[in-house]
């Protein structure tokens, strides 16, 4: 019981709260839930003040972990059932700051249906459809990161339009103070997180709010004339950071990201930065033994029965794909011998070993598997990728790791369900325009897979383009 009581070790030590209060609730997921959010919204208030309560990252790991737990992953694992009162029945008991944390606190693994259709129309519902009441029974705690998930689950605009209209026209309105906010004072903060919240939040914000999107580019100007005349060299790299990502995504603008921050092309991975000096592009797929991977897997192969690739079928783990017209393209797909024998495994490593012995580098990897496979992957796959895409429920959050093992990576991944449906397209996509020699040119490529990929869960896919986060962490 000690880790029960240890997150909420301030309030005990000011005799705020007794350990009866903790008994009576830490057997009961909701009652437990609702005291670690109540305690959590009283140190916000207190940090205001400079006073930070003892042990206030524990109590912020046990509520995130509570949260997911208890509640997202099981609405995230309901995304089936049609009857809304049933899937989201377990959050109904909740009061809106209780959702709202809820949100905040399990970004990356929250289903875009579970933000869309259950946490967030029933919080608005709960605060009586008042978006600046909420924020400021909330001390304002987290709103980045809150405005962030609402830009990219497109609820941004409905939010704001919760707030009061302007009194007088030459006046800015509370909506247009808080996006203000949003994006200034970066600086004060210690890690990257501020930051990476209002890089994610632009892309989608320029797609669906242009007047928005200009006015974010404006502050974020302003800010970066505010450090520069105090002389803030931290404050001047962020928003020298923020205004070159965010120009970039202007393509009339002609901002050269590897010239101004050393990183490479955002929108834009060129046929020659894949292959290798014999002209090669050697794409990795990793797939797992489990039924669905054996389900899909002949599927996979049979893509590439047709007069432009040939077929490798002779080693009893991994099938080997050329192209036999055009561009030089082997993609190298470990067999999904049975998991229950590790036999999938055995397989991914006997690759590996081949294709490192053999000096053969895959600059594309490609990940199809459920979301507690992805690890493997990324354990296992290539430092030189540059493009990898994570064919698995939830890859949008796995991010940073891939980042971490390959960092030139233009990465795909979805934020909710990952099938066939869109990932047998992309996989189709890629390998044709590698074999025509292509470019791999984001924008245009995505609207193209948009035709091919007609199921709705396309719409929860992130391209390279939108992965503005992970590019401010670059």
């Amino acid at each position: 019981d000690g880790q029960q009581y240890f997150c909420f070790l301030d309030n005990i030590m000011k005799g705020r709260l007794s350990f009866e209060e903790i008994d009576a609730a830490k057997g009961d997921s909701v009652l437990y839930y609702k005291l670690l959010v109540k305690t959590r919204m009283d140190y916000a208030q207190r940090l205001l003040d400079k006073d930070t309560a003892y042990e206030y990252e524990t109590l912020t790991q046990r509520l995130e972990r509570k949260a997911r737990e208890n509640f997202v992953n099981i609405i995230n694992g309901l995304h089936d059932e049609r009857n809304h009162d049933i899937r989201f029945r377990n959050i109904q008991s909740l009061t809106a700051e209780e959702l709202y944390y809820l949100a905040v606190t399990t970004d990356g693994s929250i289903y875009t249906s579970s933000f869309v259709k259950g946490v967030y129309p029933l919080m608005m519902k709960k605060i009586n459809n008042k978006g600046d009441s909420l924020l400021l029974s909330l001390h304002f705690d987290r709103y980045r990161k809150f405005i962030k998930m609402c830009a990219g689950f497109n609820t941004l605009d409905d939010f704001l339009s919760s707030f009061p209209a302007r009194k007088n026209p030459d006046d800015e309105s509370d909506a247009e103070k808080l996006m203000k906010a949003f994006v200034g004072r970066l600086e004060a903060g210690t890690g990257t997180e501020d930051g990476v919240d209002v890089a994610d939040s632009y892309a989608s914000v320029a797609e669906s709010m242009k007047p928005l999107a200009t006015e974010m580019l404006k502050n974020i100007q302003r800010n970066y004339q505010r450090n520069e005349n105090a002389g803030n060299k931290r404050g001047m790299a962020i928003y020298n950071i923020l205004n070159k990502l965010f120009l970039s995504a202007d393509t009339t603008q002609h901002i050269d990201l590897t010239k101004e921050l050393g990183i490479p092309p955002v929108y834009e991975v060129p046929f020659q930065a894949l292959a290798n000096d014999s002209g090669r592009v050697i794409v990795q797929l990793f797939i797992y033994g489990d039924r669905d991977g054996m389900g899909v897997f002949p599927g996979l192969v049979n893509m590439f029965n047709n007069a432009n690739w040939k077929i490798d079928g002779s080693n009893k783990q991994w099938v080997a794909i050329n192209s036999a017209k055009g561009k030089p393209v082997t993609l190298y797909m470990n067999r999904p011998l049975p998991e229950e024998t590790n036999e999938d495994a055995e397989a991914q490593k006997a690759l590996c070993t081949f294709l490192d012995k053999n000096n053969i580098v895959p600059t594309v990897t490609i990940n199809r598997g459920h979301s507690y496979n992805a690890p493997y992957t990324i354990e296992q796959m290539s430092m030189a990728s540059k493009i990898v895409f994570m064919g698995s429920c939830g890859g949008y959050r796995m991010i940073h790791d891939i980042l971490e093992k390959a960092p030139d990576a233009h990465i795909i991944g979805t934020k909710q369900i990952a099938d066939a449906p869109v990932n047998n397209p992309f996989l189709r996509l890629i390998m044709e325009k590698l074999r025509l020699g292509s470019n791999i040119d984001w924008i245009p490529f995505w609207a193209e897979l948009s035709k091919m990929a007609t199921d709705p869960i396309f719409a929860d896919y992130v391209p390279p383009h939108k992965n503005l986060g992970a590019l401010f962490i670059k």
